[in-house]
């Protein structure tokens, strides 16, 4: 199944993209995350438990199957602007493939339409990340979660109350960047 979150920044989208990813991982399912290097080439782990690393530009060619994709800051790889590119049309292949292949691809958006049309067009489900209270700079007290079916325009409301406050151990490290791809036209 292919789920896009979308939300604010700082509203929940790579926590719950987390969980979804430690639940796959506590059913036995290899996890992939698109976890960036430093300036060092040392890996940025953004989940804090095992799970393997890809390139976007590698995605199509990995022959995955049965598995879990979690792909952080996704608008950076896949904005529509780049829609020309060979790797962007490889991207909406690998879309088209991962559901019959047992692939789970979750990926978040914090605008939606920036999203290259035969990816953001292709979900089965869309979640929306609503933080309370708003303001990024006070903490998080609940996250409510829109979900929507593509097949449906009935939304399902999920409230997630406390989320970091002792709840979950620190699944994801949620201050660590995944710094953009060197730019084809720069």
């Amino acid at each position: 199944m292919i789920y896009e979150h979308l939300g604010d920044n700082r509203s929940g989208k790579t926590f719950t993209n987390a969980l979804f990813a430690w639940e796959a991982f506590n059913l036995g399912r290899t996890v992939y995350c698109n976890c960036g290097k430093d300036a060092r080439g040392r890996s940025l782990h953004i989940l804090n438990f095992p799970h393997r690393h890809y390139n976007f530009e590698d995605l199509r060619q990995m022959d995955l199957y049965e598995c879990y994709v979690m792909s952080d800051e996704s608008v950076e790889f896949m904005d529509a602007f780049d829609a020309p590119k060979r790797m962007m049309r490889e991207i909406g292949y690998f879309g088209y493939q991962a559901t019959k292949r047992g692939v789970d691809w979750h990926y978040d958006a914090v605008r939606h339409k920036n999203i290259y049309n035969r990816v953001r067009l292709n979900p089965h489900y869309y979640i929306q990340s609503v933080r309370y209270p708003h303001n990024p700079k006070f903490p998080v007290q609940a996250i409510k979660l829109i979900i929507v079916s593509r097949y449906s325009s009935q939304a399902k409301t999920l409230w997630m109350r406390q989320p970091v406050l002792g709840r979950f151990f620190p699944i994801y490290n949620h201050v660590v960047l995944v710094p953009p791809r060197e730019r084809e036209d720069s």
